[in-house]
């Protein structure tokens, strides 16, 4: 039951940072666009994708699914069918006109340019903040060396 209950809590916190970054590249797009408001089935499967973005997250990330996978492959996991979500609610909640091969492109530039961000920053923050615990660690070991 404990397991369950860390699941269900880590869902929520991704489903929590998914939603909230969602809502400020809508907001960007509706201000883009000069639209005056939200609408309320826009913002419904806004909250459910982004719990399905929290749960793969969580399946493609973490060891429940996958004990051994590199992490390019975990990338792939995650993105492609989180692709094919976002792109099923894009067509089934008229995020943009599914008619226009031009809002397809940009619709799949702005997924590619949007996964390549988020995923650089995420491996430059770990890469940071690793080489922080890194130099603590040094100066750990040469202050024990001291002694």
């Amino acid at each position: 039951m404990k397991k369950f209950f860390q699941i269900v809590v880590s869902i929520k916190e991704r489903t929590a940072l998914c939603y909230t970054a969602a809502m400020c590249f809508y907001l960007f797009f509706l201000f883009v666009f000069k639209q005056e408001g939200a609408s309320l089935p826009h913002l419904f499967s806004l909250l459910v994708v982004s719990v399905a973005a929290g749960t793969m997250q969580l399946a493609a990330f973490s060891d429940l699914l996958f004990k051994k996978l590199a992490y390019g492959w975990r990338l792939v996991v995650f993105a492609v069918p989180f692709g094919a979500v976002l792109t099923a609610f894009a067509v089934g909640f008229g995020w943009f006109p599914t008619d226009q091969l031009g809002a397809w492109v940009l619709f799949g530039v702005i997924f590619v340019v949007i996964f390549v961000a988020i995923t650089a920053g995420i491996e430059l923050y770990f890469r940071l903040s690793g080489r922080k615990y890194d130099d603590r660690l040094d100066w750990y070991r040469k202050s024990r060396e001291k002694e």
